[in-house]
């Protein structure tokens, strides 16, 4: 299947801002090196908040028209509404909202965002967004086959095998359309790309070309004790095509795993130059050799833009650093593609 957004965006009609993020900082330089593509935020970050979470804002002008696209809401501390009146995103003016993922600190927004939202704002949501999640993360390092979880978990943790041992918040299917009728939103339950405007195109669900990229330690669980693994099959980016530059590849987490994002991207939309990478990578948890290899494959597509924030992690920045693509996203941070 394939989505034709040759038509693309204009070069420089095109800005993603960071509306909440893991990191603040008045004092991150903005680098020449980009040429005012990549501006943090200085000063005018003075009363953001920092949260475990992602929130970005696309907007398009088009013919003196401006378009508001709102991928995700943050974590569950609503940082998004306080970010997004301090840095001049008026929520009221979203088109279109687009949930990457059904975790808590990518919808945990949605409660105080939803209610900022005009009527007839569309909410496109994965069916699969509602499911259970579950982490189990071994200290080891070795991932727990999902029919042995059941039966293992207690004993695990007793032993001190895990690191990490817990139920993710769920997200609830019957707040969603509450706030959807409520406020006169409409909701759009699919796992097919949807083309939200010239040029911009959502992945649906995206092929796992290598199964083994997606984040390991995160189960399904479909009851006390049984889970499945998880191949977030709920997990949606957004591609854009830029005239003249290449695809930018928007990621809430990234857990799909990076590549397999990329090159799903590239075959759904048949361009196969990417010009900028920003969002969630989820790198936190692997080996610094496979990190590596995942920023050696970066380098080779030589991208002008690689921002990785929120739960990309410090080895992933530290080795992307060495090639000039590389920046930091803290709240504030704007991309003027």
């Amino acid at each position: 299947m394939g989505i034709d957004i040759s038509d693309g965006i204009e070069s420089g009609k095109l800005i993603v801002k960071v509306l909440t993020t893991n990191e603040t900082s008045l004092t991150l330089l903005t680098e020449d090196k980009f040429n005012g593509k990549v501006i943090q935020p200085g000063a005018n970050a003075n009363r953001a908040r920092g949260e475990h979470g992602l929130a970005l804002s696309i907007s398009v002008t088009d013919n003196d028209t401006k378009h508001l696209f709102l991928l995700d809401t943050g974590g569950l501390s609503q940082a998004i509404v306080n970010n997004s009146e301090q840095l001049g995103v008026n929520l009221n003016e979203v088109e279109k909202f687009i949930l990457s993922h059904g975790h808590f600190d990518h919808f945990g927004g949605i409660s105080a965002v939803f209610p900022q939202f005009s009527k007839g704002t569309e909410i496109y949501v994965n069916p699969l967004c509602f499911s259970q999640n579950y982490i189990a993360v071994m200290k080891s390092g070795e991932e727990i086959p999902a029919n042995a979880l059941g039966e293992s978990l207690r004993s695990l943790s007793k032993e001190g095998k895990l690191s990490i041992n817990k139920k993710l918040p769920l997200l609830s299917r019957n707040m969603i359309n509450d706030l959807v009728d409520q406020y006169g939103l409409k909701l759009i339950e699919t796992n097919e790309p949807q083309r939200l405007y010239k040029g911009i195109v959502t992945s649906g669900e995206i092929e796992l070309f290598d199964k083994n990229e997606r984040t390991k330690g995160i189960y399904i669980q479909k009851s006390r004790n049984e889970f499945v693994e998880h191949y977030f099959r709920d997990e949606t980016s957004v591609y854009i095509n830029v005239k003249d530059k290449g695809l930018v590849v928007i990621t809430g987490c990234g857990h799909c795993g990076i590549k397999n994002i990329i090159k799903y991207g590239q075959k759904l939309t048949g361009i196969d130059k990417v010009y900028a990478l920003i969002g969630g990578f989820h790198e936190e948890w692997n080996p610094i050799e496979i990190v590596d290899e995942k920023v050696k494959y970066i380098e080779a597509l030589n991208p002008e833009i690689t921002c990785g924030m929120h739960c990309t992690g410090f080895t992933f920045n530290k080795l992307m650093s060495r090639h000039t693509s590389h920046t930091l996203g803290i709240v504030g941070t704007e991309f003027h593609l």
